[in-house]
């Protein structure tokens, strides 16, 4: 009966522990119901991006996003085209994917660079009365004797001298053009503001001549013989 006794007055002790046995503890859970997740974000309405001065083909555009369960995807756009640097990639939303037929799948994002080629920066510096008596605004006058021909992303040096060596350099990136030296030069650096051309120097040294073309990214170029001078293409 001692024992008896001692496991109901144990019952009894464990029931008046709970206003209501049948009350579910906190730490119940009900089978189906939703987590509430505070979330602050805003509607994506589009973003930019700044492609380096590296880059020539567009191989392809990957979106990341969250999935509804709280899991990542990702999807991949083939494209494999070229692309010019210059111009900003834009990303935002089709609006006109609403309308989308269930059966067919959406496209929700648009990619567009825009179309404009690019502008060219214009100096606000006095042009001297030499560059204006050129016969172009394409062209600019080194010395008496050395003309530049800027043509989109061709330079072309006009000059009667041989060219010893040509290089490039990085940070920033120039190219580096090395003459016989018959002349002397005074050090002298003109703007050019010719995209991808920015400036020229032209300096002296023991026994050459030496132009420097500042460009405004990453490139690389070709450079020949032509009958005026040289024809640097940049690529």
């Amino acid at each position: 009966m001692t024992k008896i006794a001692s496991l109901l007055l144990l019952c009894v002790a464990c029931i008046s522990a709970r206003e209501n046995p049948f009350e579910m503890t906190e730490s119940s859970t009900i089978v189906g119901k939703t987590t509430q997740i505070e979330g602050s974000r805003t509607n994506f309405e589009s973003a930019t991006l700044k492609l380096p001065s590296s880059a020539r083909i567009l191989k392809s555009v990957s979106i990341t996003f969250q999935n509804l369960d709280g899991s990542i995807s990702e999807e991949i756009q083939s494209i494999d085209k070229d692309i010019d640097w210059h111009h900003s990639l834009i990303i935002q939303p089709d609006k006109n994917t609403f309308n989308t037929p269930h059966n067919e799948t959406p496209i929700p994002l648009t990619i567009v660079a825009p179309e404009s080629k690019k502008n060219e920066i214009t100096s606000h510096k006095k042009e001297s009365v030499l560059t204006k008596t050129l016969q172009s605004s394409n062209q600019f006058a080194l010395s008496d004797t050395i003309l530049l021909d800027i043509n989109e992303n061709a330079l072309k040096i006009l000059t009667r001298d041989i060219k010893v060596r040509d290089f490039l350099i990085s940070d920033p990136y120039k190219i580096v053009v090395d003459f016989q030296k018959i002349s002397t030069f005074a050090t002298k650096t003109i703007s050019l503001q010719k995209l991808p051309f920015v400036s020229a120097t032209l300096g002296n040294h023991d026994n050459f001549y030496r132009i420097a073309i500042a460009l405004d990214g990453q490139y690389r170029y070709d450079i020949q013989k032509v009958e005026e001078g040289y024809l640097i293409r940049l690529k």
